[in-house]
């Protein structure tokens, strides 16, 4: 992913921002969309506070802030502010709000996903949450775990974030491999490209795309985090040594130390750069590359995750989820935004350029906005039924959280890059996954 700079609120009108955006087509629907709902009366007046990441697509925050939230506050009487910070705070964040009982009405979530540790404190919109999965065909599977608890749902799942494989066909045809289908066809490429000065990377670090890319490698070799309860933990097994040591591999064939210190958006660079001959990332990756390197992005292709040795896929997505806080004075003014929101999924994939997938399946349909107009970019359409979020094949629960919060699977592949032998590393991370699995249960 891109590192995300805060978007500050733009004094740009609305007619002037559709010009220079050209989006007056889409601000028309939008228009459309805004008549077709009539709010209730009750929250005319009212303000709403909303508190959210600055999105790895500028131009969404652009567009989100200055037509989408301005035209809907308009409509409806409300006024609306929208505050961005770094994805990274927003746990920080979150928590400075819980102690105060006060701040935002509307709270999101992104990568870390805290439904279970404040549900307590949020509000239950199960009756939203149904009526949009009844409205556009329901959700997909991996949808519901991230905001259910004890049955209730206390979150709206927005939008997730693909990882596909990113690769330079150019540098793959002039050496004689294949696509990087395959775990071990990427391995190939990389151990054969490296000593060309074209090293693949993934990031051996604490960050957001390290949790997010070694999961995918490790649940489509076949290993599993907790089981569909949520309560076992599944990690000492035989399927993540074997990922383990094809990492290592990995990362000796094919990569540079520079890995063990990057960040969400050294892949980004990596890519755009021209040195890497392939990266497991968002496509704001791919689209970084398109308005930095038009020569490296004309040769970048899209690939769908990456099998495993028994030729599972399973690709781990960064879940974004929105929340009202309890506390919230205008909590019908929240649940009205986020039905709106929802119902306005596809304009968003527009918005974004292709970067927010839906998790409602009647706006996966193909052909899907931006994506499936793409030749290169069709393939994300295929994404959807192998998509899975942290704790797979159990639910987000606490202690998942957690452990992703801790960085705790990506510190045993980082170990296991780094020379430590593979049974001390199961080991330490067993006794991680426990020491916080028991600390949950106990509280």
């Amino acid at each position: 992913m891109s590192d995300p700079q805060p978007v500050k609120t733009s004094t740009l009108n609305r007619r002037k921002f559709l010009t220079v955006a050209g989006a007056g087509v889409a601000g028309g629907s939008l228009l459309t969309m805004l008549e077709a709902r009539q709010a209730p009366a009750q929250i005319k007046g009212t303000t709403l506070r909303i508190l959210q990441w600055s999105h790895f697509i500028p131009a969404y925050d652009a567009w989100f802030d200055n037509v989408f939230v301005k035209e809907w506050g308009e409509k409806n009487g409300v006024k609306v502010r929208v505050d961005h910070i770094p994805h990274l705070e927003l746990p920080a964040r979150m928590a400075a709000e819980f102690a105060a009982g006060a701040g935002h009405d509307i709270i999101h979530n992104g990568s870390s996903i805290l439904t279970r540790l404040y549900y307590k404190s949020l509000v239950d919109i199960s009756d939203i949450y149904e009526q949009a999965g009844k409205k556009h065909g329901g959700w997909i599977p991996a949808a519901r775990p991230l905001v259910s608890v004890e049955g209730r749902e206390y979150g709206m799942p927005m939008f997730y974030i693909l990882l596909p494989m990113l690769w330079r066909k150019d540098l793959f045809d002039q050496a004689g491999l294949k696509p990087p289908d395959t775990w071990e066809l990427a391995r190939v490429a990389a151990r054969t490209l490296k000593p060309k000065g074209h090293p693949t990377g993934i990031q051996f670090s604490q960050c957001a795309d390290a949790n997010l890319n070694w999961r995918s490698l490790l649940f489509s070799f076949g290993g599993a985090e907790a089981d569909p309860s949520g309560e076992h933990i599944l990690i000492d097994s035989k399927e993540t040594r074997e990922a383990l040591r094809f990492a290592k591999a990995l990362f000796d064939e094919g990569m540079t130390a520079e890995v063990f210190s990057w960040d969400d958006a050294s892949d980004n660079r990596f890519l755009a750069s021209g040195v890497g001959c392939w990266i497991h990332d968002a496509i704001s990756a791919y689209r970084t590359t398109e308005d930095t390197n038009p020569p490296v992005f004309a040769n970048t292709q899209i690939a769908l995750e990456p099998a495993g040795p028994n030729g599972k896929r399973v690709s781990v997505s960064a879940a974004n989820v929105y929340m009202i806080w309890k506390f919230s004075k205008n909590q019908q003014a929240a649940k009205e935004f986020l039905t709106y929101f929802t119902d306005s999924d596809r304009e968003g994939m527009i918005q974004s350029r292709g970067y927010n997938m839906p998790y409602l399946t009647g706006f996966a349909k193909k052909p899907m906005p931006i994506i499936g107009a793409d030749p290169k970019m069709q393939i994300l359409q295929d994404f959807p039924n192998i998509v899975a979020f942290y704790g797979y094949p159990g639910p987000f629960t606490t202690p998942i959280q957690e452990v992703v919060n801790l960085f705790v699977l990506p510190d045993m592949f980082t170990r296991i890059a780094r020379g430590q032998n593979v049974e001390d590393v199961v080991k330490w991370g067993m006794g991680e996954y426990r020491r916080i699995f028991a600390k949950h249960k106990t509280a």
